[in-house]
This record gives structure tokens, C-alpha cells and sequence, in this order.
């Protein structure tokens, strides 16, 4: 568990961590779903794990009031 400020709560409280996949730049389709797969097939061999944070997003949530607060941090989230 993460102590951090809450804006909702106003004071310090248990944060945790949560991991969500970003949604696709890419539609339904299968001609779309196949230009997603060969873009992470290509990205993913040139940086393995940079490849995976790419599809990711980090949120906190406060464990008292339940405020979800997307907290990418560092150059492998932007």
C-alpha cells in the first residue's frame, strides 16, 4: 500500500495500485486488428519491456473513498 494525499479526502491515506490497458488506437476490424498486432509484434522486438509499459496505464485508487487518479510516472508511460 502507497500513503499518499487524497484530493477527495483531503488528507493522507492508503492508496493502491492499479494496472489498466489502455484502449486501442486501432478499430474493430481484422485489417485493424492485424495493423495492431504487427506494430506491437515490431515494437515489441525492439524494446521487449518498453514495448509492454506502452499498453499500460498506472491509476492509484484511495482505499477510503474510492478516487481513481491516473498516475503515470516516468519516460516509459508517455
Amino acid at each position: 500500500m502507497i500513503i499518499q494525499y487524497c484530493k477527495k479526502c483531503g488528507k493522507e491515506t492508503e492508496h493502491k495500485e492499479l494496472i489498466k490497458q489502455k484502449p486501442s488506437k486501432y478499430g474493430k476490424s481484422k485489417q485493424e486488428q492485424f495493423k495492431a498486432f504487427i506494430e506491437g509484434f515490431f515494437g515489441g522486438m525492439a524494446s521487449p519491456a518498453g514495448a509492454a509499459l506502452d499498453l499500460v496505464d498506472r491509476y492509484v485508487e484511495c482505499n477510503e473513498c474510492g478516487l481513481k487518479t491516473l498516475d503515470n510516472q516516468g519516460e516509459e508511460f508517455l
